[in-house]
């Protein structure tokens, strides 16, 4: 899907989103809206809706200069990370030899040969949507094949985030029913068993979308968003919350409140904690800027230093390579209404300097 990605995880909201009528044109980038390929005018330009989201069909419009001889905007009020190079598309729908031309929402985890296994959801017009894995052709983590067995045969799983627990065992996160359920492997991902569902709509306070894990202060430590839905525009809301064994979680603050760079919002975060700094990666609208952003923290609950990371990305995972590079994959516009994942390779760190 589009960047700031909103995937659908059951066969009834696929369908639904097909046959919405179209959303108000009074709406802005970013924004949720229906049906896909429709057009609306926006501030002297246009915006088309893509998987879901309100895309501009050029650069932010910029203000006319006044008599006053105003200066020009500039292009983002959010400062550059300079820290991920975009390297190229991993995977599409001919990956997964599907029609639909939406994989969105991939997460990776390194096996124990050195190769990289994403799971992703794949939408499809003759099967049931869902997740789908594919393992990399080499430890360069740049080109996919894919499995031949789906990771959870029957369900319609979506917003996958895998998490490795050593060896070759993994666990896999993903939405269903309202809910983030979990799943064990211990197979290099070949098979899951079903755990059940580790965080509700109940226990979070809104219908959460992907789950995000990482170790710190002794205890698993998640962050989550509440779930875009098509034609739905609610406040993007992220949450944090800890665990001693992943499935069952103590419920943390809203992060998305009071001060500091996450009041404006943020969706499908990701986090990763290098040295005992904590990045978390998420999807973000800022107004000159749209894509994926980056602020840290050492406590997990306040960030700051909000940094600009991937223009028009979204949907970020990120896996190590080696000591001193890593991988992010994210979900991207291929064109031509294709919507794939395509990675970028660390060129600085991956908790940035504040």
């Amino acid at each position: 899907m589009h960047p700031l990605s909103k995937i659908v995880v059951a066969t009834s909201l696929v369908l639904a989103q097909m046959t919405m009528s179209p959303v108000m044109a009074a709406q802005n980038p970013g924004d949720s809206c229906s049906p896909d390929g429709s057009v609306a005018a926006f501030s002297g330009t246009s915006m088309t809706c893509q998987q879901s989201k309100w895309v501009l069909d050029g650069p932010m419009p910029q203000p006319e200069a006044s008599g006053t001889q105003q200066p020009a905007a500039s292009t983002s009020t959010v400062k550059k990370a300079k820290n991920f190079r975009t390297v190229g598309t991993v995977l599409s729908d001919s990956t997964f030899g599907s029609t639909a031309k939406q994989v969105a929402d991939a997460s990776a985890v390194r096996l124990s040969n050195g190769r990289i296994k994403l799971f992703a959801f794949v939408n499809s017009t003759d099967t049931l949507p869902g997740t789908l894995s594919a393992t990399s052709t080499s430890r360069t983590g740049r080109s996919f094949v894919a499995d031949l067995r789906p990771p959870l045969p029957g369900i319609a799983a979506g917003q996958p985030r895998v998490i490795s627990l050593g060896g070759k065992s993994m666990r896999l996160f993903y939405l269903a029913s309202g809910n983030i359920n979990a799943a064990i492997s211990t197979d290099n991902g070949a098979t899951f068993t079903v755990e059940g569902p580790v965080i509700t709509t109940e226990q979070a306070g809104f219908e959460p979308g992907g789950i995000t894990v990482i170790r710190h202060k002794s205890k698993w430590r998640a962050y989550f968003s509440n779930l875009e839905k098509p034609g739905e525009r609610a406040p993007r809301v992220m949450r944090t919350a800890t665990s001693s064994n992943m499935l069952t979680w103590e419920m943390g603050p809203v992060i998305t409140q009071g001060s500091g760079p996450l009041a404006n919002g943020g969706s499908h975060p990701f986090a990763v904690i290098d040295r005992g700094r904590i990045a978390l990666y998420y999807a973000g609208d800022r107004g000159s800027f749209y894509g994926i952003l980056v602020s840290t923290s050492k406590n997990g609950i306040s960030f700051t230093g909000e940094k600009s990371v991937i223009a028009g990305g979204g949907d970020p995972d990120i896996v190590r390579l080696n000591k001193k590079s890593w991988l992010m994959y994210y979900g991207a516009d291929l064109g031509g209404g294709e919507f794939g994942i395509k990675a970028a390779k660390s060129i600085g760190p991956v908790v940035p300097s504040k």
